[in-house]
């Protein structure tokens, strides 16, 4: 239950009920404790609609013609500027991946939109997959780490293998089956191999949230877990969004929604249960103290030289968050009509000349608030609107992730019927013009291996 799904419509609409939805909406927000969001949601209006937020305040798109999905989305996505220039290409996989992971030896694991039960692996670049393991229900999200070790978020519980998908067992059970963390964003690892997962879910109890904000961490490489309520105690209401360790700020960096949307760091990388104070510099410390100067990030990544953030304000103002230290950001707003999109997911891949960063916004409040899959190829400074599309009709996400940097990159561009079961999915991977293609057979897409031939079924 989302109240700015719910009531945006109602508000739109010229309609003699606007006192009484008004009402509700106030009451609605009132219960979720949204007020102060919501007087957040009100200033940054404001602002934007008066000029107080100066040009340079606002988010600087390239000169790049940008394509809208339509009907045809190979034609879209063949006639955007900015990849033309740079001499990238998007290409159909046989792939649906729902999500992909590359692991250190460069074997993408993941599950596919068309049986998101099943764990399974491609050594060819998307071209065909193994069936490593068959779950009884649908992989929420994966990770793996620097050791190679898999790990599987099934109805609440965490899987792990060791043994590259041959086995799993069970490690961890989150506070409630429906718990799972953000992919790419939920789970980390520190360099001494201390592994984090911030749990993530949406479960509504009578008038209020049920609190999921619990994060946990292990030192054993995921054979036992310690929980915090940490963030529980610091008034959190909802979930996590972000866990993820920066290597330009040699930090643990955690933001929480849904109510106080703050963000915290860890620089000691110690007292996971404690904040900062005066006299003790362990722990966490919270990085903005009101509201309204932004927090609670969906997504983040980080090139070279700086680490970069979006903002989780469906319906609001969003913004793109840039930062050196840990200690200045600067906040860039979306400019319309993307502002009102959030910030879905980020990441960075390497190729020969630079670091680029992918993001994609995503809003379906309205045919008016578009949402973007756009590329920085200056640590964030300036965006290439890449891809521009209705998030009533279509939805563009970033589909893989890595622990390394790499010049791998999927998107999966997805087009909606009239109920979950018709809704068609289209993955496509990044590619430079001059690598050819590899033209494979459908039929041939599917294959199995004598170590992964037999399906194994875990509960």
């Amino acid at each position: 239950m989302d109240i700015s799904s719910r009531y945006f419509s109602q508000l739109k609409r010229k309609d003699p009920a606007i006192i009484l939805n008004l009402w509700a909406f106030l009451v609605a927000a009132y219960r979720v404790g949204k007020l102060v969001e919501l007087l957040s949601f009100v200033v940054w209006e404001c602002r934007h609609r008066v000029g107080l937020f100066s040009r340079d305040r606002y988010v600087k798109f390239t000169d790049d013609t940008c394509p809208s999905l339509g009907v045809d989305t190979d034609l879209a996505i063949q006639s955007s500027e900015f990849l033309n220039r740079e001499g990238f290409c998007f290409e159909p996989v046989p792939i649906d991946w729902k999500y992909c992971f590359e692991a250190p030896d460069g074997t993408l694991w993941g599950t596919r939109y068309s049986d998101n039960n099943k764990l399974v692996y491609s050594i060819d670049g998307s071209i065909s997959v193994t069936i490593a393991y068959e779950f009884l229900h649908s992989i929420s999200s994966l990770y793996i780490n620097s050791q190679g070790y898999l790990f599987v978020c099934v109805e609440g519980t965490i899987y792990k293998s060791s043994d590259c998908g041959l086995s799993f067992k069970k490690v961890l059970s989150l506070s409630s089956s429906i718990s799972y963390f953000l992919f790419n964003n939920g789970m980390t690892e520190l360099p001494d191999r201390t592994l984090f997962i911030g749990e993530y879910g949406s479960i509504w109890r009578r008038n209020n949230w049920q609190n999921l904000a619990f994060l946990y961490y292990s030192t054993d490489g995921g054979d036992t877990w310690t929980m915090t309520d940490f963030l529980v105690r610091e008034g959190a209401n909802k979930h996590i969004h972000v866990v993820k360790y920066c290597e330009r700020l040699a930090a643990l960096l955690l933001t929480d929604g849904d109510n106080k949307k703050r963000a915290w760091i860890n620089s000691s990388l110690t007292h996971f249960d404690e904040r900062t104070t005066r006299r003790q510099s362990f722990g966490w410390r919270l990085v903005t103290k009101f509201h309204h100067q932004t927090g609670g990030y969906l997504a983040v990544t980080e090139t070279k030289n700086c680490v970069l953030l979006g903002s989780d304000y469906l319906g609001g103002t969003n913004f793109i968050v840039r930062t050196l230290d840990g200690r200045r950001f600067e906040k860039s707003v979306m400019p319309d009509p993307y502002r009102r999109s959030p910030i879905m997911n980020m990441t960075t891949t390497q190729s020969r000349a630079c670091q680029e960063v992918w993001a994609f916004s995503y809003s379906c409040l309205s045919t008016t608030s578009k949402s973007l899959l756009m590329c920085s190829k200056d640590d964030g400074k300036t965006w290439a609107r890449v891809i521009e599309f209705d998030g009533t009709k279509n939805e563009v996400r970033l589909v893989s992730t890595s622990q390394r940097k790499s010049g791998i990159l999927h998107i999966a561009i997805t087009t909606y019927g009239d109920c979950p079961e018709s809704h068609r999915h289209q993955v496509y991977k990044l590619m430079h013009k001059s690598a050819r293609p590899v033209q494979v057979n459908e039929a041939s897409t599917f294959t199995t291996t004598a170590n992964h031939s037999e399906l194994s079924v875990i509960q």
